[in-house]
């Protein structure tokens, strides 16, 4: 581990998880909401403006200016060095592809399960998953096609170099091996607003990628994993195969 990197502590972690949490969850439940109702647009379209520049740009730009905090360079170099974004090697695709497919088996068994139990889990509430009411871009709406990859850049990558590139190796000082559970645990806070539900259902998921990112020391491999799982989703809702 870089002796540069500075340990971080529970609490702290915890608040670099939540408060992006909160506003994702503001977001979600009132923003795209009202903004939909007096903008002549989908919510689906609305939701890739707010997505993009009022909560994943931000953690992006938070990113940087930790570093900068931190007392590091904003050099190019020294910011892929230190977010640990590096070139995928052969084994690391077989990282990336063995977790998804393990952790697509855990949630699709931990489904099941929760369907035969007399837990009193309503699988109802999954339709509201999603931050926006799903709806294809029709018309002049298929405009914001052309924002999809700006919007893809900042939720999966804006996301993962804080969550993974940043914070987890601030873990690994602090907590070592445990480092990539108490990250993948804490990444379930900022999905607050997804559901109970969604969220046991998604548990291996959100284990799985800082477990694949701690193993392969790589936040490349965890942002391709964020945006396979993510990415072809909304692809299907812009084009109007899932509502």
């Amino acid at each position: 581990m870089d002796n540069s990197i500075k340990p971080i502590g529970l609490i702290n972690s915890l608040l670099l998880f939540l408060i992006p949490g909160l506003l994702f969850w503001l977001h979600m439940k009132w923003t795209v909401p009202f903004l939909a109702t007096i903008w002549p647009i989908s919510s689906y379209a609305t939701w890739l403006i707010v997505g993009t520049f009022l909560l994943f740009l931000p953690l992006f730009l938070l990113t940087l200016v930790l570093m900068k905090i931190d007392g590091f360079i904003l050099d190019k170099k020294i910011i892929l060095n230190r977010l640990f974004i590096k070139k995928i090697k052969r084994k690391d695709w077989a990282w990336i592809f063995g977790g998804i497919l393990i952790a697509a088996l855990l949630a699709g068994g931990m489904a099941y399960f929760l369907t035969i139990l007399p837990l009193g889990i309503d699988f109802s509430d999954l339709k509201d998953i999603s931050p926006i009411e799903t709806s294809s871009l029709i018309g002049v709406e298929r405009l914001f096609l052309l924002l999809l990859p700006v919007f893809f850049f900042f939720n999966y990558v804006g996301e993962e170099v804080l969550w993974r590139g940043y914070i987890l190796p601030r873990q690994e000082v602090s907590f070592g091996r445990y480092a990539w559970l108490i990250n993948g645990l804490f990444h379930i806070v900022f999905h607050l607003g997804f559901g109970l539900t969604a969220m046991i259902v998604s548990i291996p998921i959100f284990l799985m990628i800082p477990f694949v990112a701690y193993k392969t020391k790589n936040t490349t491999t965890a942002i391709i994993i964020h945006a396979m799982i993510g990415a072809p989703m909304q692809i299907m809702v812009a084009l109007g195969f899932i509502s």
